[in-house]
């Protein structure tokens, strides 16, 4: 019986002590605020595939990849020079301000 009211009372304070732990479920998202670039292409006889853009001399891959208006690429606030390059040739080059929030689109023809 001394059992039994130990084993009772034990799974009592074992059910009290899990219900009354607060357990707080909070969420956290990161907001990218970063100035973002873009590329609207309209060059004729080259395609976005086959055109590289280059930050700060940073190959960031083809300019396929940031197609304005669905695509883009982030960056630090500040000066940055953005070039794009085709078959060995820079066909864009322009060093710009990009500020916090904002959206950039390069034009390329």
């Amino acid at each position: 019986m001394i059992k039994f009211k130990h084993l009772a009372l034990v799974s009592v304070l074992c059910v009290a002590a899990n219900g009354c732990v607060y357990q707080p479920n909070q969420t956290t998202q990161a907001i990218d605020d970063r100035p973002q670039v873009s590329i609207a292409w309209k060059h004729r006889s080259i395609t976005p595939e086959t055109a590289y853009l280059y930050i700060d001399g940073q190959n960031f891959g083809a300019v396929s990849q940031f197609l304005y208006p669905n695509n883009s690429v982030g960056v630090l606030i500040g000066e940055h020079l953005v070039e794009v390059r085709a078959n060995g040739s820079v066909i864009y080059s322009q060093q710009q301000y990009f500020g916090e929030k904002q959206s950039y689109t390069v034009e390329i023809r």
